[in-house]
């Protein structure tokens, strides 16, 4: 009897087996669907609106969410990191000229560099199409990036990373998983 219970109990294992390297080749590979968890990039296009004056100008940053899910829940949470600001000085100080050619965006509060791929074209493509990539040069990590809808990612009051008197508010233009 105990020949047969082990017989029994291998057929099972080996079908489990099976079953779990034939099922992942079966589920689709869309790179649209959202990945559960994880950390997040931002490609964010932002006002800096000064509270004493009311006087604003554009800016464009990256942000990181060490978990994406986190960064869902509401256009104020505050990232865990945020890069250096950008300005497009050849469109006097205008946003950040994301696409089609290379930007070095880098992080003053961790020494991280992260290099950003976004086609010529991204801005026609549709909500969540893949728009480029991006790399973080410090572990060579890299990230899908995909088209997003400008919802408000976040509106920060001061005290700011920057400790001028300038509320950020940002729009995600881009996120890379």
């Amino acid at each position: 009897m105990k020949l047969f219970t082990l017989y029994i109990t291998s057929l099972t294992l080996l079908h489990s087996l099976i079953y779990a390297a034939i099922v992942p080749k079966l589920a689709p590979r869309n790179l649209t669907i959202a990945k559960r968890g994880g950390e997040v990039n931002y490609l964010a296009n932002c006002q800096r609106i000064s509270l004493s004056t009311g006087l604003d100008y554009h800016a464009s940053y990256m942000t990181w969410y060490a978990d994406v899910d986190r960064s869902l829940h509401g256009p104020n949470l505050r990232p865990d990191s945020m890069s250096n600001e950008y300005r497009d000085w050849s469109k006097g100080g205008d946003y950040l000229h994301w696409e089609g050619q290379q930007q070095d965006i880098y992080f003053s509060d961790s020494g991280v560099t992260v290099q950003t791929h976004i086609d010529a074209d991204a801005q026609s493509r549709d909500f969540t199409a893949w728009a480029g990539w991006a790399l973080r040069t410090s572990d060579w990590r890299a990230f899908d990036c995909f088209k997003d809808n400008g919802r408000q990612l976040f509106y920060w009051n001061p005290p700011v990373p920057d400790g001028t008197d300038r509320v950020i508010s940002c729009e995600a233009i881009y996120w890379c998983v």
